[in-house]
């Protein structure tokens, strides 16, 4: 059984993206899904403002006058089972209005 619940999922560097609750509920909101979560990470800059935990990728993509941010953390997934598999967490995504300084 282990693996197979992965499938649904978009990888990034060879891990599946599982999405948080609370990062389910931002997409839900913002109408995306984990493919344009994947969009970003693939195609994004890195944007991160502060010094993030060391496994945390902040990655950001600009388009038109909006910016759409992603964090992902490394993680662990524990199947009911007791498996284990290495995943991307997504803690957080959201669309920002792009300001020119």
């Amino acid at each position: 059984m282990q693996g197979k619940n992965m499938d649904i999922y978009p990888k990034y560097r060879k891990r599946a993206i599982v999405p948080t609750r609370s990062a389910y509920n931002e997409l839900k909101d913002l109408r995306m899904n984990l493919f344009d979560a994947l969009d970003v990470l693939e195609n994004g800059y890195d944007c991160g403002r502060s010094k993030r935990s060391k496994g945390k990728i902040e990655r950001c993509l600009r388009l038109n006058n909006h910016v759409t941010r992603v964090v992902v953390a490394e993680g662990r997934f524990v199947y009911p089972d007791g498996g284990t598999k290495e995943v991307y967490w997504l803690i957080h995504i959201s669309v920002e209005t792009y300001k020119k300084r």
